[in-house]
């Protein structure tokens, strides 16, 4: 067949459980779309040609829980915009951020991704107190919006607030159709399993995003495998109010922040410390960091690292201990449990595989995932289901998570022989090759009230429509 196509990947094993796809072809991209899916495509001689056998062809890995913009100062996120690219993502929710400084991120450190954003809500900073009234939590998500954000999320490992004024943000967000997540816990509960088994009452009748269900399932009342469980049964019986996700690095994130009295401040933080059996303070900390079971993360030649022992005692106590940190706690066998789980449908309980990463060095969705097929436990359109299709549902991206004629060429391609992404595309474009990132900027995912700040910003955007999200269909 001849036509005239931009470029065409030839010969990969192209992936579209949308479509049914799954066996050796050629993929052809005009202006930016998928044109064709077939056997044997040939272009003319202005046609670039992308020789991808022996790789697996997905639509774009969209992570539906990345860090790019949170404000905060302990460290700079931008950073995780390259981070991603390289890891073989290509749209991403920047979850807790702030859209002013994501749009800032884009311009100074950008890869060419597609990214929306959602504000974390810090009493004091992002919202005037835990105790909110109704309007100021509406007023403040009409702002957010006209400002280019989608939605919000609620930190409840860091700054919980009362079961009411929670269940009340999830109201008001779901009556203006914007994005709400929820990082569990409450003033009655922890960021742990007795977070997650208050969600249904808090829920209501609403609609929520409950994130990282992973973090709720370290054994910290039960064994991590009996967490996982219940978690399993908590999102099944309220599936069809909530999305939701997982991520398979073991390390986390967290901020080893202390109080005068030498405390730590952050439930997550406390939560790590006593899942190995460390003080909950400042001399605790110290121990972990310098045993190395505590990490710092830093930003070193362009990237944000991990480092461990005396460096990172020194890096926390110069930053007067608002310093980023990450701790070994997520189970792999919570983490197999959840990522495999299926309801009596045949349905995934948790909708996607994320990278929660971005700035933080954990962006291991994909290769995680494809060592999952090796392993059995998915077949390779199921791992396509959890790392496109179903985020793209999620959020409502009717023309990303597949291949189908006239939808965006956003393409991630996969080296089977070590699981990890090689190359991607966005609208047709490469932005990483060889696992190297090779593009700038990126595209503003944005609802139609803030098309005037994306406009002055002057970069590129796309209105995205919440009432076609998993989210509120």
């Amino acid at each position: 067949m001849f036509s005239l196509y931009d470029s065409i990947l030839k010969g990969g094993h192209v992936v579209d459980p949308a479509n049914n796809v799954d066996g050796i072809f050629d993929v052809a991209i005009n202006k930016g779309k998928i044109e064709s899916v077939s056997d044997s495509l040939d272009g003319h001689g202005d046609t670039e040609s992308f020789d991808v056998s022996g790789k697996i062809v997905m639509p774009g890995h969209i992570d539906s829980h990345a860090h790019l913009s949170t404000p905060g100062g302990d460290i700079d996120r931008s950073y995780g915009h390259r981070m991603l690219a390289e890891s073989g993502t290509t749209t991403a929710l920047d979850l807790a951020g702030n859209p002013s400084i994501l749009c800032e991120g884009i311009k100074l450190r950008g890869a060419g991704l597609n990214v929306a954003c959602i504000a974390g809500l810090q009493p004091a900073v992002t919202i005037p107190s835990e105790k909110p009234s109704r309007n100021v939590i509406r007023d403040l998500i009409y702002k957010l919006k006209d400002n280019g954000g989608i939605g919000v999320k609620m930190l409840g490992g860091y700054y919980p607030f009362s079961p009411e004024t929670s269940s009340e943000i999830i109201q008001e967000a779901n009556d203006q159709e914007s994005w709400v997540a929820f990082h569990v816990g409450t003033k009655d509960s922890g960021s742990d399993i007795t977070g997650l088994r208050e969600v249904p009452q808090i829920i209501g009748r609403g609609r929520l995003h409950v994130a990282h269900v992973n973090s709720y399932t370290r054994g910290l009342t039960d064994t991590a495998e009996k967490e996982a469980e219940e978690a399993i049964k908590i999102i099944s019986e309220i599936k069809n109010q909530v999305v939701s996700e997982v991520y398979l690095a073991q390390i986390n994130g967290t901020n080893g922040l202390c109080d005068e009295d030498g405390n730590l401040v952050y439930n997550v933080a406390r939560n790590c410390m006593v899942a190995r059996k460390y003080s909950p303070d400042d001399n605790g900390l110290r121990k972990a960091l310098f045993d190395g079971y505590g990490s710092a993360v830093i930003e070193r030649d362009g990237r944000m690292i991990l480092v461990s022992g005396s460096e990172a005692v020194e890096i926390w106590e110069s930053n007067s201990t608002n310093q980023a940190l990450s701790f070994p706690v997520n189970s792999p066998i919570a983490n197999y449990k959840l990522v495999t789980a299926k309801n009596p449908q045949g349905d995934f309980v948790i909708d996607a595989i994320s990278t929660d990463g971005g700035a933080l060095p954990r962006n291991v969705a994909i290769e995680r995932t494809m060592a999952l097929v090796t392993f059995g436990a998915l077949s390779i359109s199921e791992a396509v289901k959890k790392l496109s299709c179903n985020p793209a549902e999620m959020l409502g991206l009717k023309d990303r998570g597949h291949f189908s004629q006239g939808a965006e060429a956003d393409i991630t391609i996969v080296d089977p022989s070590t699981g990890k992404a090689c190359m991607s595309f966005v609208k047709g474009n490469v932005i990483m090759k060889d696992g190297k990132s090779v593009s700038q900027g990126g595209n503003w995912l944005i609802l139609a009230e803030g098309e005037k700040i994306a406009k002055n910003s002057g970069i590129p955007y796309e209105i995205i429509d919440l009432s076609l999200s998993k989210l509120y269909r």
